[in-house]
């Protein structure tokens, strides 16, 4: 079985490279032959290796002479070596589905592995042939690289019952639906080929995995991919990359596709750890009902399952902020072109788009990160005196620039004196500035949003109106609470994570604070918060 696949998959793409006439861009062997491996008992390695070494060697021999196919198969084995021992080594490979083994094998899978085959690839080309060494290294390790990120873990995580399951008579509708719309946003991309439309993959993708996990991401990736491989490889892909060579044709959608694969095995892995926690607090209840002693154990099993859910989304948000990060920063250093020109002008362009769309994750995925950490009960304030004018103030400095560039007034009592309470600076201007935020958001242009303060009794109320679209009466009720968003008279939300104004009713609680919404539906809204005064007789005292 390992060398038909291996071989297969080899002289497939030796096949392809050849029948289309470019150069190698995809290397798919290689996860074929890594996934093989992981599934298998470490004393079968050796009859493994030695397999999958004859078969690439068989297949290269197809396109090569002896020479470079004994050189691409021992190369071949020991990259595959280099990710398959550390994984088995600190049993990372039992299950695929847990963060520290997906993180493991992508640090892998892109750096030695296919790093140290590329450098003695080139090292090889420059002592025998006197070819140039870079090329060889970049068009192995891209080639590589790419090939085991998209490959290897759908092969790993993807179990045969569940694809099954998916076309059992009580899903197979609901599975029917959703590859429809996998397919039709193949058509509107084929519609569209001349625009820049392919993003719509990616809820496509998303919806898919979510309703039917690994199994349903996989087929989805599998359609994505052929539609926009295929053309690539004979150099007619759709939009701008038309007019790029084959090569940076078939590593783009590579990249593509690969960012698609990472999507569906991190979405597909929070499922699962969502089931398994599932799983586990619906036996513990289970076992509740016996007694009373064992309903208490299993109060305390849910709420261990809620801190482990928090902790869980917590700790994912950190893994996705580190690598979301570096895209940010490298993407702002080719827009800010530090390191000289870029060349075509479209490259310019391309950077500043992964840029602004980065930050808008970055954003969306710090208010997942604070809201796990409130429901975690984790997040401490420091209290300090403070001017809440001042806070407010600031807030509307930042928030300026978005309102002009919508063409909406910002406006506050200039002669507002000061108004000090003891609270938590930070948290006070996350408030405003999410109400803010909001505010502008739904205002069309020529609009205002104006900001009050007033003290009245034992309470202390700032509010943020707005002239914007408003909000139906039968709506305001759900918001505040986390993931909701309204729908406009379109049909359609904008966009977020619908965390914001949670956000501001979790924060304003924790300072003995009420929050409440008053709105009518095509003039505008009013979000207010409110405060105890003895806020500020406690520092009197």
């Amino acid at each position: 079985m390992t060398f038909a696949a291996v071989f297969g998959s080899s002289a497939g793409v030796d096949l392809i490279s050849r029948w289309t006439g470019s150069i190698d861009g995809i290397w798919l062997s290689n996860a074929v032959f890594l996934a093989i491996f992981l599934k298998h008992d470490r004393r079968d390695w050796t009859v493994i290796a030695a397999a999958g070494f004859t078969a690439n060697l068989a297949a290269d021999l197809i396109a090569y002479n002896l020479h470079y196919a004994t050189t691409f198969a021992v190369l071949n084995l020991l990259e595959v070596l280099i990710v398959a021992l550390p994984l088995r080594t600190f049993v990372l490979d039992r299950d695929f589905t847990r963060s520290s083994s997906l993180l493991t094998f992508y640090a892998l899978a892109i750096g030695p592995a296919p790093g140290i085959a590329a450098l003695l690839f080139g090292a090889v080309g420059v002592l025998v042939d006197h070819a140039p060494f870079w090329p060889a290294a970049v068009n192995w390790y891209s080639s590589d690289a790419l090939g085991l990120a998209i490959v290897t873990p759908p092969l790993m995580t993807v179990r045969w019952v569940d694809m099954k399951s998916m076309f059992n008579r009580q899903q197979i509708a609901g599975t029917i639906l959703l590859l429809s719309a996998v397919l039709a946003t193949i058509a509107i991309n084929f519609m569209l080929r001349s625009y820049p439309v392919a993003f719509l993959f990616f809820p496509a993708v998303v919806l898919l995995t979510f309703q039917r996990g690994f199994a349903g991401g996989a087929i989805a990736l599998v359609m994505t991919t052929l539609y926009l491989l295929v053309p690539a490889l004979f150099g007619e892909s759709s939009g701008a990359l038309h007019a790029h060579p084959v090569r940076e044709q078939i590593t783009v959608v590579q990249v593509f596709i690969a960012v698609l694969s990472f999507s569906v095995v991190l979405i597909g892995a929070a499922l699962e750890e969502r089931r398994r926690l599932g799983q586990w607090l619906a036996a513990a209840i289970a076992r509740a009902e016996n007694s009373r002693e064992e309903a208490l154990l299993a109060k305390e099993s849910a709420e261990k399952a809620n801190r482990s859910k928090s902790m869980f989304l917590a700790n994912m948000s950190h893994e996705l902020r580190t690598p979301l990060n570096a895209v940010i920063g490298f993407s702002e250093m080719m827009h800010s072109e530090i390191f000289g020109p870029l060349g075509d002008r479209r490259y310019l362009e391309y950077a500043g788009l992964i840029q602004g769309a980065g930050k808008h994750l970055l954003d969306l995925i710090n208010d997942v990160l604070d809201m796990s950490k409130i429901e975690a009960g984790k997040q401490e304030l420091h209290r300090e005196r403070l001017d809440i004018v001042e806070v407010i103030r600031d807030a509307l400095s930042m928030m300026r620039e978005q309102a002009a560039a919508g063409e909406v007034n910002l406006a506050m009592d200039a002669n507002l004196l000061p108004i000090f309470i003891q609270a938590d600076r930070r948290a006070m201007k996350q408030i405003f500035l999410n109400l803010l935020s909001n505010a502008v958001k739904f205002t069309p242009q020529g609009g205002r949003v104006s900001v009050t303060a007033q003290t009245a009794g034992d309470r202390i109320t700032l509010s943020v109106s707005d002239t914007g679209i408003g909000i139906p009466a039968e709506q305001i009720y759900r918001l505040g609470n986390p993931f909701v968003q309204i729908r406009n008279n379109a049909g359609t939300t904008q966009t977020g994570t619908g965390l914001g104004l949670a956000l501001v009713r979790a924060l304003t609680e924790m300072h003995d604070g009420t929050f409440r919404i008053d709105s009518v539906e095509g003039q505008g809204t009013t979000v207010s918060v409110s405060f105890p005064a003895r806020a500020r007789e406690m520092m009197a005292a």
